[in-house]
């Protein structure tokens, strides 16, 4: 039996109601009008934030998610069926970015989550934090202290619970234990599924590619454990952690199926009112203290500039009237751009074999949540530097200064994989990958509206290597990837590149020339799903910027964004973390600023 009729069968065993306080039809509701904080957007941060405020009983919370109930939703469920939650499916916003110029005019997938616990319910649940010097930056850019590393692990550790992987293997020398949390609603763990890629990664390492007991000591340099959000072989989201537990809370609304249209003041200048649609029909909810918006790096641009909270000139060329002059709007997009280098191995197997594979870890996963679905990704990464001794590096320091934030923040992540984005093919073990990521663009892209129709998708710019010092970095990335494939051991494992335009590159490896490695650069790179920053943090005063450090939107009154769009520059690794950090952080800040 094919292994999609597999997979139907169980999505229709597994599929259930919503339950509890959320609703699909606001129609049944006496009164929108009854709540202290209206949340736009029931993703990662929306969640938390959520979570957080409904501690104290005597606050009430409307949550309005543009998508759907995350509950039973087996693809939501399984981390080995991540591929099922991509572009293409209704748990994705399914945008896609203007043609990137600097890529031969390619548009580039712009993924986001469409439902209850937003990307934190479709992403590679891959748990990093970056290094101590990302939030170091923050802190001096912004000058609040309390955007430290040092002042920030509380925060960490608060949303987190580290759990046994679901092989319950020892993990003794995996992790430290000293650096995280053990009674948050996150679960965090290491792989649970062993593969003999593990051994081939851990047995490359030397001083080029040392290994790091646990990357999130903040100087993470090395190749080590991957951690994952996963709790018993399951998918932890913002929405199973922080949601699914109190649901019976009378202080919670969550409305489903609600967009966004824009905020607005309804009387006086401070905003109160939100303005959306549920199935259709066109609603206000009116908050009485503040209206918090989390609908992510791309929505929420698209939000404030339907608002007419943006640059002036812009929305007056699209008759939108101007609330506040906010140029920053939508100007710091930021993502990590990253090339998949992709060979053929010389062990493959036959598609009736991986069918049969495939067929088999579903049932395992589903009678013992245990096997090769509980496996994310990958189970092994590497954060490394650019190789200081190659001449091209000496020449970029030389122009352009140190770029990463501090001597003990990577430039580069390598992350080996055996097809995992392909649930299917992951178990063919045909091709190898080993993605190389560009952690420190320069570059900046933009969120701005449609002009035809401004109430549609957003037009997303990533404009990947505009910043010209972002693709000599990317070259090293490639060539730190061909150095970690160099051993006689791994030329053992693989056979011949899947592109040409990488064949041609390690044909002239380690001296090839900028013609050869740019063309391979420009055809293959694409994005590592790390979008933020379209509504970056600055100083309280500035003219930059489109909030100050407690997350106040600019210019105007009872306002505030409250995810990873305010994040000045992204941190060396993937955000999920420090978004939770962000939404555990702002929580905090909202519940003193109005007790």
């Amino acid at each position: 039996m094919s292994p999609v009729f597999v997979l139907l069968g169980l999505l229709t065993a597994s599929a259930s109601l919503c339950n509890g306080r959320i609703y699909e039809d606001l129609r049944i509701i006496p009164s929108l009008n009854n709540y202290d904080y209206v949340i736009i957007g029931g993703g990662l941060t929306g969640s938390v934030v959520a979570s957080r405020l409904t501690e104290n009983s005597n606050t009430s919370v409307l949550l309005l998610e543009a998508g759907g109930s995350h509950q039973g939703a087996y693809y939501l469920e399984v981390p080995g069926l991540q591929s099922f939650t991509g572009p293409g499916t209704v748990y994705n916003w399914n945008y896609t970015s203007v043609p990137q110029i600097n890529l031969l005019n390619n548009t580039i997938p712009a993924p986001r989550g469409h439902v209850l616990g937003g990307s934190s319910s479709i992403n590679g649940m891959w748990y990093t934090r970056g290094s101590s010097a990302d939030y170091d930056r923050w802190a001096n850019i912004t000058g609040d202290q309390g955007w430290l590393w040092d002042e920030l692990q509380n925060y960490f550790e608060k949303s987190e619970s580290f759990v046994s992987p679901a092989d319950n293997h020892n993990i003794s020398g995996q992790y430290d234990p000293s650096l995280h949390g053990t009674q948050g609603p996150l679960k965090v763990t290491v792989g649970g599924y062993s593969q003999s890629l593990d051994q081939l990664v851990m047995g490359r390492l030397d001083k080029q590619f040392p290994f790091i007991e646990d990357y999130d000591n903040g100087k993470p340099l090395g190749f080590g454990w991957t951690q994952t959000t996963i709790g018993n072989g399951t998918r932890s989201s913002a929405a199973t952690a922080y949601l699914d537990k109190y649901l019976n809370r009378t202080n919670l609304d969550i409305a489903l199926n609600s967009l966004v249209a824009r905020v607005i003041a309804s009387n006086g200048s401070r905003i109160d009112t939100v303005t959306f649609t549920n199935n259709g029909l066109l609603m206000n909810a009116t908050a009485r203290v503040e209206v918090l918006l989390a609908a992510g790096v791309f929505n929420d641009p698209h939000i404030l500039l339907n608002s007419g909270i943006g640059n002036a000139t812009e929305l007056s060329a699209m008759n939108i009237p101007v609330v506040n002059n906010l140029p920053s709007v939508g100007k710091n997009l930021t993502e990590q751009p990253a090339i998949s280098n992709l060979w053929n191995t010389t062990n493959p197997v036959t598609t009736v074999e991986a069918e049969a594979a495939y067929e088999q870890a579903l049932t395992q996963w589903n009678n013992t949540r245990t096997g090769r679905m509980v496996l994310a990704i990958s189970n092994t990464v590497g954060f490394t530097r650019m190789n200081t001794s190659d001449p091209d590096v000496e020449a970029l320091v030389e122009q352009y200064g140190e770029l990463a934030p501090g001597p003990a923040s990577p430039h580069i992540e390598l992350l080996p994989t055996v097809n995992a984005f392909d649930a299917e093919a992951n178990f063919a073990n045909a091709q190898f990958v080993l993605d190389s990521v560009n952690l420190i663009p320069y570059s900046r892209g933009s969120i701005t509206l449609d002009p035809i129709n401004p109430s549609g998708p957003p037009l997303i710019d990533y404009n990947f290597y505009g910043a010209p010092q972002d693709i000599q970095v990317m070259r090293q990335a490639v060539l730190s990837a061909l150095a970690f494939v160099s051993t006689p051991a791994w030329q053992e494992f693989l056979a011949e590149p899947v592109s040409p335009l990488l064949a041609a590159v390690v044909n002239e490896y380690p001296n090839v020339s900028t013609t050869t490695m740019d063309t391979y650069i420009r055809a293959s790179t694409s994005i590592s799903f790390h979008a933020t920053g379209s509504c970056s943090m600055s100083p309280e005063g500035a003219e930059w910027g489109v909030v100050d450090p407690d997350f106040h939107v600019k210019g105007v009154q009872g306002l505030r964004i409250i995810d990873a769009s305010i994040m000045p520059f992204a941190p060396a690794g993937h955000p999920q973390a420090a978004a939770y950090m962000i939404a555990e952080r702002v929580a905090d800040i909202i519940k003193a600023d109005n007790s």
